[in-house]
């Protein structure tokens, strides 16, 4: 018996399944068990799973019902469907200050919970992961930067302890922002993890927002405008832009992905720029990203 026919069943539901993006299925139909339109998402991953679930909780009233399914290994979230749609159009300054009031909204409403992905050991972590990569030129420009930065490890690991407070989201991207209801909100919630707050602002800024400084600057002055502020310093900025490069560098050497791998690049060069290392040519742009505070 194939999930959807299962989950058909067991939810008394005429399911349809969305087209997504990640490894997940998910479903959206009408249940008769549950008197109502549902969504249903079907995870490969227990941590996902129980991630997503536990932000829901927090959250909204959404999760009518969780369980897995031992014969295919997988974990299901029976939710209530808010029929989210896409947010229309270029993204605009108006457009990327409601986003940054969002994102606020989210992290001062989520609290850590009981198996949260702590995101912690970055330094060893970028260490081991430059070095598992197969590309020798790539590999060496990552551990020339790890290096500068390992050189200023005291300072970039107290900033780290001292704000790696948040519940971050962990794939902030404008198709994570929906219209729910008329309004602006945020989905998918299965990699929230701790971390610095700052860290859920950076592939928005270089992938959706190209690091339009416009932009950046009306979503900083959202995310503001709910009393909260980027409190760690542009040099612990400009590493957690480097952690973010190693992850891209390390997808796109599995699945070939130009643009991204671009972006990836675009981040590298902001982490030169920074520590004015190198001939490479630096456009001012590639320096948006970093934001200075009071």
């Amino acid at each position: 018996m194939t999930i959807e026919k299962f989950l058909q069943e067991k939810l008394q539901a005429d399911l349809t399944k969305i087209t997504h993006e990640s490894q997940n299925s998910t479903f959206v139909g009408d249940s008769t068990k549950f008197k109502q339109k549902i969504f249903v998402k079907v995870f490969a991953q227990k941590g996902k799973f129980l991630t997503e679930k536990a932000v829901n909780e927090q959250l909204n009233t959404r999760v009518l019902d969780s369980f897995a399914v031992k014969q295919t290994q997988q974990f299901v979230l029976v939710m209530k469907d808010l029929a989210p749609t896409d947010v229309k159009g270029q993204i605009t300054s108006a457009l990327a200050f409601k986003m940054g009031i969002q994102l606020a909204r989210f992290h001062q409403n989520v609290k850590p919970f009981s198996g949260i992905y702590l995101n912690n050991r970055l330094f060893e972590k970028a260490k081991f992961d430059s070095n598992s990569l197969q590309n020798e030129e790539i590999k060496s420009r990552l551990l020339q930067v790890l290096a500068l930065f390992t050189a200023r490890k005291a300072d970039i690991a107290a900033d780290l302890t001292a704000h790696a407070t948040t519940v971050l989201h962990g794939d902030v991207g404008l198709r994570n922002y929906k219209i729910v209801g008329g309004h602006l909100s945020l989905i998918d919630f299965e990699r929230a993890r701790m971390g610095v707050n700052y860290q859920d602002f950076i592939k928005l800024f270089y992938q959706d927002f190209r690091l339009n400084q416009g932009l950046i600057t009306s979503f900083i002055s959202g995310y503001q405008e709910c009393g909260e502020e980027v409190a760690v310093t542009p040099l612990t900025q400009a590493f957690l832009i480097f952690i973010t490069a190693i992850g891209i560098m390390k997808y796109t050497e599995k699945i070939v992905d130009e643009p991204f791998k671009e972006i990836g690049e675009q981040m590298l060069t902001t982490c030169f720029s920074f520590l004015g290392v190198g001939s490479h040519d630096s456009v001012k742009a590639n320096m948006h990203a970093l934001i200075y505070t009071n």
